[in-house]
């Protein structure tokens, strides 16, 4: 009995001398780790001031993330975007945001509103960052029409990957993301082998098929271009914007991003709730209709299926979902 009680006392001994070596050992070893992350984190903090001369700010959303407003991607006075850091690293990704409005109006802080304000935060908690950027709109005297903005778009998704690793930023793992004109942004990159090289997904809300418009004859038959623009003179000169003058079918083949899906293609999400396919209404032309149906979705889903290339949307997963199986789970 008392040779069993020296043999646990001795057992609680080399315990205790166990826990008195490891515990530090183990403490410090876990500080390590949370002080790499630091300081990967401060890295980025340091370094973002010093190349583009922008502090850190307060965040229009609800966040905790390290928001970094107005930062330069290009030399049009419309060629910048806020940054979004979750405030612990390392970072899984980097969604790049592009705001609507048509080609014509809108802004990057459309996305600040309540509506997809728990997009981005889930995005944020899930240590994934956020580059919201605004774009040439084809009202200004500088566009070529609708191209100008497209490019804007690879600009955008150049400056992300050249700065990847003096930010600590994923340059690998990226996703376009975009509502209606900044949907098509996304589309038209995320398709193209120039642009689309280190892209893992593409989310387009409220997105069109195609920006070569003639084409879109077929998918609303009540729609009749040369028609509308016979009577409409609006529309005439917003064609004409469009297309940065007249248009050819060099422009077309250029636009048509519908045509560029293949199976090696980024994965797509889809989400168009405009349950409606005519576009004229009481003799009016409905935009919404045109430009948001669900018609241009379908026609989008019909390709990637062609081609063997995965495409989401609302039925199966959110968008923030999407966005965390594409860059964390896979």
């Amino acid at each position: 009995m008392f040779k069993g009680f020296k043999s646990f006392e001795f057992k609680i001994s080399i315990f205790a001398i166990m826990k008195n070596f490891y515990a530090p050992l183990l403490f410090a070893l876990l500080m390590a780790a949370c002080t790499e992350e630091d300081d990967a984190l401060s890295t980025t903090v340091a370094n973002i001031p010093s190349f583009y001369g922008v502090a850190p700010s307060s965040s229009p959303i609800s966040t905790d993330a390290l928001f970094f407003k107005d930062i330069s991607y290009g030399t049009n006075e419309r060629n910048r975007l806020d940054l979004f850091l979750p405030n612990k690293g390392p970072i899984e990704g980097i969604v790049i945001l592009f705001h609507g409005g048509s080609f014509q109006f809108g802004s990057k802080e459309d996305f600040y509103g309540e509506e997809l304000n728990n997009i981005l935060t889930t995005v944020l908690d899930n240590k994934i960052g956020i580059a919201n950027a605004e774009y040439s709109l084809i009202t200004e005297p500088h566009s070529s029409g609708v191209f100008t903005s497209l490019t804007d778009g690879s600009q955008v998704i150049n400056f992300i990957r050249e700065n990847s690793t003096a930010l600590d930023l994923p340059k690998n793992k990226l996703i376009l993301a975009g509502v209606s004109a900044g949907a098509g942004i996304a589309l038209w990159n995320g398709f193209r082998e120039e642009t689309n090289s280190e892209v893992k997904g593409i989310v387009g809300l409220y997105a069109q098929s195609t920006y070569d418009i003639n084409k879109w004859e077929a998918i609303f038959p009540d729609f009749n271009l040369d028609s509308i623009k016979e009577v409409n003179s609006e529309i005439r000169d917003l064609y004409t914007q469009f297309y940065g003058g007249e248009y050819t079918a060099e422009k077309a083949m250029d636009l048509d991003f519908l045509s560029e899906i293949d199976a090696d293609d980024p994965t797509l999400y889809l989400y168009n709730p405009v349950y409606k396919d005519e576009v004229i209404s009481e003799g009016i032309l409905d935009l919404d209709v045109l430009f948001h149906s669900f018609k241009h979705a379908d026609l989008l889903r019909k390709k990637t299926t062609e081609v063997g290339l995965e495409c989401s949307g609302a039925y199966q997963e959110l968008p923030q979902e999407f966005i965390e199986r594409i860059l964390i789970d896979q």
